[in-house]
């Protein structure tokens, strides 16, 4: 017997979708919709620390400043769109787009693969679990539950994803390449400070529903209005649904 459509069996409208506040802090969640606030506090303390000299060295100009705590997705992000950017920045230059092949980014680039990690500075066990696909433009995360957040999260990234200043609910329209007739849902659109792109996410209610449903390979594309805005292809999926699995049994049940 063959599956539903992954998103079809998942989402049903706005009845899938999580209560967000689009206004203030909220310009600077992760995304996990409902904390929000408290992750936009974080980013703010860490800019602080980050500009605080290290203890026992003098504010004379000269001082080494603090590093704030890594951010797994950030970085992931900046390799992708550096990469990106740089063979785009060199389409018609071929002596240079020879250069970039030799670097060990561009690989990745060209056959695409999975990151996994805990998408927070300092996760407890289960909790935050991610899996990044990338490959040339295409860019999206399968991510589950943290914090009192007990749902996942689809999200998708590109250039061509708008990028609001706030958090907004939009419609969405979404393509499958399993033949499954095209999907308008609601989606929340955002950009974090200091992405390059603008990100769409689809919250799905359960971490086990998205997980138990994700194919092998799988590809999507998000359309806005009839324009298309994001588009991947990934492949190893059911090698990531395992890899999640493993790191969300982890996590501690109330």
């Amino acid at each position: 017997m063959s599956r539903p459509p992954l998103i079809k069996s998942l989402l049903s409208g706005a009845a899938a979708m999580l209560a967000l506040s689009v206004g203030g802090p909220a310009a600077a969640c992760s995304d996990l919709p409902n904390i929000c606030a408290a992750n936009a506090e974080h980013h703010r303390q860490m800019m602080d620390i980050a500009a605080t000299p290290q203890q026992g060295e003098p504010d004379d100009g000269g001082a080494r400043y603090a590093e704030p705590p890594a951010d797994p997705m950030r970085d992931r992000m900046s390799v992708a769109t550096g990469m990106i950017a740089l063979m785009q920045q060199n389409v018609d230059n071929m002596a240079r787009r020879a250069e970039i092949m030799k670097d060990p980014r561009y690989a990745r680039y060209e056959n695409g693969g999975w990151d996994f990690f805990q998408d927070h500075a300092k996760p407890a066990p289960g909790e935050y679990c991610a899996a990044f696909y990338w490959k040339k433009d295409g860019l999206v995360r399968v991510s589950g539950p943290g914090g009192d957040y007990e749902g996942a999260l689809l999200t998708f990234w590109s250039d061509d994803i708008p990028q609001p200043v706030g958090v907004e609910k939009i419609k969405v329209t979404l393509v499958q390449s399993d033949g499954s007739p095209p999907q308008t849902v609601e989606a929340y659109n955002y950009r974090l400070p200091g992405e390059a792109y603008g990100a769409i996410a689809l919250a799905v209610p359960s971490v086990e529903a998205l997980l138990d449903n994700m194919l092998d390979t799988h590809g999507f594309e998000l359309q806005i209005k009839g324009k298309s805005v994001a588009k991947v292809d990934w492949t190893g999926g059911h090698a990531a649904r395992d890899r999640l699995k493993q790191c969300v049994a982890r996590r501690a049940r109330g």
